[in-house]
């Protein structure tokens, strides 16, 4: 095994305690206050082998050299961590990824200012596909872009992105591979987002997502699902849940799922989801909690889709997208989070508040 960190201090310590107990492993161990399997390391690194034919210890040159002097071993490093050194790292490795986990518990992002700001929740974008409603998308991107205060969000799959066996689909579409590559570039460049949501297309490209290249040095990116918190320099705080989609579905109900987490949760004053390409909007009470949260599904921008046909279900026309609309100012919880099905409705109400501040 590798020697890294084993000095000759350590090897002389171990050779001598084995002397001073009659080459007995377990006493010479309990001696140094080791264990023994440390112990029969640092013997092995030293040299010393117990065997039949009396093989000496290591000299100062890493060899030993067998009783009668008739032949000089080395010994050869081992590519393989020593116990404590497996021990040492994957201690280290789950303090790290502890400490990744806690910091996503709550991402915390503090706005400078208490004026009103929004985040406009993209639906699936799907941005490569000939059912993309790319009139409605250019629409929204200007008017994140016009708006100010009103930051570009996505709840996941910019693109199709087949792989596998799905990737004989791009014979279905107008735009290659290559080409769809450069529309998320595009789409994400424009709206310059603050929070990306990786959907199940998105994650389809493993550890080499391009969209890892492609966002902005301060966007919040996530595999599924984020749990953010806003903090305003007046001390509000407001905490959204966004996932790609959430567990639980009704035929009866688009909202099922978020409304599963704010009855489980209730820790939060707005979820969202998509990927099913449907829409919904609605507020609700929890008494319990005194909160008053936004459950909120975006439907997304493709039409035409194979898969709603064979359903035989009839596809949506609104709600591509939801405006969140947060008011810091606001002391009653229930007009603190305003949101819309239509997004441009919500940046006019997003400038009316901003303004009526400002002139303040």
């Amino acid at each position: 095994m590798s020697q890294l960190g084993l000095t000759k201090s350590q090897k002389s310590a171990a050779l001598e305690a084995m002397a001073a107990n009659n080459n007995n492993i377990t006493e010479a161990a309990n001696a140094l206050g080791i264990p023994r399997t440390t112990l029969q390391y640092r013997l092995r690194c030293a040299g010393w082998v117990r065997t039949d034919a009396m093989i000496e210890s290591a000299d100062s040159s890493n060899s030993y050299t067998i009783k009668d002097g008739s032949i000089t071993i080395p010994i050869l490093p081992d590519e393989d961590l020593s116990p404590d050194e497996l021990v040492e790292r994957m201690t280290a490795s789950f303090n790290r990824k502890k400490e990744n986990h806690e910091s996503r518990r709550w991402i915390p992002l503090k706005v400078n200012s208490n004026l009103p700001i929004g985040l406009a929740w993209l639906g699936d974008p799907h941005v490569d596909d000939d059912g993309c409603d790319w009139p409605t998308l250019r629409r929204h991107v200007k008017c994140i872009q016009e708006t100010e205060g009103l930051h570009g969000c996505s709840i996941g799959d910019v693109s199709n992105n087949w792989v596998g066996r799905l990737a004989a689909l791009y014979a279905n579409q107008s735009a290659t591979a290559k080409e769809a590559w450069k529309l998320v570039e595009w789409l994400i460049k424009e709206i310059d987002p603050l929070i990306l949501i990786a959907g199940n297309h998105d994650m389809w490209s493993g550890a080499g997502d391009p969209v890892n290249w492609m966002k902005k040095p301060h966007t919040v990116y996530e595999d599924w699902s984020a749990r953010i918190q806003l903090s305003f320099p007046n001390g509000t705080n407001t905490r959204l849940i966004a996932a790609h989609d959430m567990a639980g579905h009704s035929m009866w109900n688009q909202l099922h799922g978020p409304m599963k987490q704010a009855k489980f949760l209730q820790n939060a004053d707005f979820y969202i989801a998509g990927h099913k390409h449907t829409w919904a909007l609605s507020q609700i009470e929890l008494p319990e909690a005194n909160r008053t949260p936004w459950l909120a599904r975006a439907r997304g921008y493709k039409f035409f889709d194979d898969y709603a046909v064979k359903l035989s279900l009839e596809e949506q026309r609104y709600g591509h997208a939801i405006a969140m609309i947060v008011d810091p100012n606001e002391t009653d919880p229930v007009r603190r989070v305003t949101c819309f099905a239509d997004l441009e409705e919500g940046a006019d109400y997003l400038t009316y508040k901003r303004a009526k501040y400002q002139k303040g």
